[in-house]
């Protein structure tokens, strides 16, 4: 079990569902990590495009698949479900070099891996041996890119963030939603920024109670709306 700050337990059709500092969940039953939203390569599809006028550094995507190999280790997960996105776009994922897609090959290769699309990587890289599905059902739970709002469900894509009051100054850090109905992810890439909690709030009008996970400096802490800036 990690430690104390580490995750917060959230249920969905009564399955235990262990939402980490990372940004991934575990789920017990059925051994599998829920990961959205990794964007591979996302440094070098802004470079090419010359988005920034400085370069971002290149090593996203060797820092993720550090941070995965030691989730990996953590929870000694069976299944890994890729919940969209998880490549930037599919030029990047073409090119990236021998080295990351052994990497990525490996992981392919040592779990059950379930490959939904996201709306950055419709298709797959043709070096990667995966069947790509809008979405996957299991233990009674949903797994999709784009939330749907629909019960027992778990999505990602809106890399949520937040600003929370604390007694000493205001915060700001990834973030998960989540109640006994539906789980939204954060992004777990580097370069991936965020949207504003208040702004998808507003934006869909939801009105469902929520607890947030928030994300800061490597632990995870549950508030409610309350404390919420933004």
């Amino acid at each position: 079990m990690p430690k104390k700050n580490h995750i917060i337990v959230a249920y969905l059709n009564n399955q235990e569902c262990f939402l980490h500092h990372s940004g991934v969940i575990f789920i017990p039953k059925i051994k599998a990590i829920i990961i959205s939203d990794i964007h591979f390569e996302k440094a070098s599809a802004l470079n090419i495009k010359k988005i920034s006028t400085i370069p971002l550094p290149s090593f996203d995507t060797q820092e993720i698949l550090i941070t995965l190999n030691k989730i990996f280790k953590i929870f000694d997960p069976k299944k890994i479900i890729f919940l969209g996105d998880t490549f930037h776009n599919l030029i990047s994922a073409e090119y990236i070099s021998e080295k990351y897609k052994k990497n990525i090959k490996d992981i392919i290769n040592e779990f059950e891996c379930i490959w939904i699309k996201g709306n950055h990587d419709v298709n797959k890289p043709s070096w990667l041996n995966v069947t790509p599905i809008y979405e996957h059902e299991e233990i009674g739970i949903v797994f999709r890119h784009i939330t749907k709002f629909e019960d027992n469900e778990i999505s990602g894509h809106y890399h949520l963030k937040t600003k929370i009051k604390t007694r000493d100054k205001p915060i700001t850090g990834k973030c998960f939603i989540f109640n006994n109905k539906t789980i939204i992810m954060p992004s777990f890439g580097i370069f991936t920024g965020g949207l504003y909690l208040s702004e998808f709030l507003n934006q869909f009008s939801y009105q469902s109670k929520i607890n947030i996970g928030f994300i800061y400096r490597n632990k995870i802490y549950n508030y409610n709306l309350k404390a919420v800036l933004k």
